[in-house]
């Protein structure tokens, strides 16, 4: 994130409030993660991208709980540094957030998510809950340049209704 300095971001990221919010959930429930599979697969395929990811942010970090067609180099990676995840604005801002073609965009041209994984294109929404607090983000990426459309992000945020759903399911009360 070229805008902000990674102690900044990370002070946004840590807002005690979310972060205890997050604490509330069973995020590595193995239920949970084949529902959130499920539905960045079926995001993965009405969006027709290669990458679909539901994740959270934590202070310092993108801890992916749900995905779809990451790159086998990538297969067992289970999150990536916040200053490296497209995600993160998503949190930021509270709202969708999308990139045409991130080898042009200044703010990621260099973005090693990007490079390493020869992924281009990204659109994501955010998770909010119940309580107002954005928890992570819905997304899909591909490995062409695209612009993504109202009813490319209708529907992500479709998806991103039912993830909140099933993050429902495993809060602990």
């Amino acid at each position: 994130m070229n805008t902000m300095t990674t102690t900044e971001l990370f002070t946004r990221l840590g807002e005690p409030a979310r972060l205890q919010r997050l604490a509330e959930y069973d995020l590595h429930h193995p239920a949970l993660r084949t529902h959130l599979d499920d539905i960045a697969r079926d995001s993965a395929k009405r969006l027709q991208a290669p990458v679909s990811l539901v994740s959270v942010l934590l202070d310092s970090a993108q801890f992916i709980i749900g995905r779809h067609g990451l790159p086998d180099a990538t297969a067992g990676i289970q999150g990536v540094p916040a200053e490296w995840a497209l995600c993160t604005q998503t949190v930021l801002t509270g709202a969708p957030y999308s990139v045409s073609d991130g080898t042009t965009n200044p703010r990621h041209s260099g973005n090693p998510m990007l490079t390493l994984t020869g992924l281009r294109s990204y659109a994501g929404v955010p998770l909010i809950d119940e309580s107002g607090q954005v928890l992570g983000a819905h997304c899909v990426l591909d490995t062409v340049p695209r612009h993504f459309t109202e009813h490319d992000i209708a529907s992500l945020t479709e998806g991103a209704a039912e993830a909140l759903r099933v993050l429902g399911l495993y809060h602990d009360a």
